[in-house]
């Protein structure tokens, strides 16, 4: 029987998830498969992602890569006046995406960053070759490659205050993620890890975001989620979209702050039982993906099968994979 397992809320990220499996870990096939996603669409790398990561001799971990709100380095500017037009470069936050896949690679995953993203590479190259050269950056750079002369003046460019935004190359540079050890004696008698910052902002539209889970030989079982905005500022130069993510500074209320973690729905969870990781879970694609992860995880414990549990999501496309101590097996996506 299969001893590893993956699965994702979008076809393409499915695939690079179970081609990586082939030969590194399921932090590796998880991170293969968001880069993925962020060949195939142009607003995924400069959007957020949220990972969970478990298993033996890696205990459990949450990483934070939301969109940071920008504007370090700079004064606060006047601000948009009530009834004036929000100009769409001031809605331009932070990217942590490419600093939080590469603080999970370094921590937890196991083949090289640019052997992970061969896939994603190989299909930006036939979708958009400018693309391509940004993730390919990333591959060989990590985090770093965001604050390449190159990367950093196209998007200051389009989101910098010379374009009515509050983009800076100290937002670029200074980009922090959050790697969180979790521990399970606190996740109570289900045993279910979610972001801990979950619903931090209050509830946030999950119609964009996509998961994807893996289970490797080793018993590490990994889960994440990103997004695909349709709307944001074009950056051609590099084959991306900067989305919206950032707060506006208006006239008259208090600035959020600079370097400010931005909402975004965290439908994603795993469940440990006595030290092993059994299962990775999300709901991608559901205006209410948060509202529908809890329908499920509160099913779990009632349903004979985690499949039945999750018909109790009721939007969206769920995505599960299952792990035993032989056998892994993804349950849907």
């Amino acid at each position: 029987m299969a001893r590893r397992a993956a699965g994702a809320s979008e076809p393409h990220a499915a695939q690079a998830a179970r081609d990586v499996l082939a030969y590194g870990n399921a932090l590796d096939a998880v991170v293969a498969g968001v880069l993925a996603a962020a060949a195939e669409s142009p607003g995924v790398m400069l959007g957020p992602v949220q990972l969970l990561v478990g298993g033996p001799g890696v205990g459990l971990h949450a990483i934070d890569g939301r969109v940071r709100q920008p504007g370090i380095g700079v004064a606060r500017p006047r601000g948009v006046v009530a009834g004036e037009a929000v100009p769409a470069p001031s809605r331009v936050g932070v990217p942590a995406l490419p600093a939080a896949l590469a603080v999970a690679h370094a921590s937890l995953g196991s083949a090289t960053l640019l052997r992970v993203a061969g896939p994603a590479i190989e299909r930006a190259r036939a979708v958009a070759p400018e693309r391509a050269r940004s993730v390919e950056a990333f591959a060989r750079r990590g985090a770093a490659a965001m604050t390449d002369e190159g990367i950093a003046f196209e998007l200051t460019a389009v989101a910098g205050r010379a374009a009515s935004g509050l983009l800076t190359r100290e937002d670029l540079a200074e980009v922090r993620p959050v790697l969180a050890a979790c521990d399970e004696r606190v996740l109570g008698a289900s045993g279910v890890l979610t972001v801990p910052w979950r619903g931090q902002g209050g509830e946030s539209d999950g119609s964009a975001t996509h998961v994807v889970a893996a289970a490797d030989a080793h018993g590490i079982v990994a889960v994440g989620c990103y997004e695909v905005p349709l709307d944001g500022v074009p950056v051609p130069a590099l084959g991306l979209l900067a989305p919206f993510f950032a707060a506006p500074v208006r006239r008259g209320e208090p600035r959020v702050r600079p370097g400010e973690p931005r909402p975004a729905a965290a439908p994603i969870a795993l469940r440990a039982r006595r030290g092993l990781v059994d299962l990775a879970l999300g709901i991608g694609h559901a205006g209410d993906a948060d509202a529908a992860l809890d329908r499920v995880v509160e099913a779990l414990d009632q349903a004979p099968t985690v499949a039945e549990a999750l018909s109790a999501s009721g939007a969206g496309r769920a995505v599960a994979v299952v792990r035993t101590r032989e056998t892994a097996l993804t349950v849907a996506g």
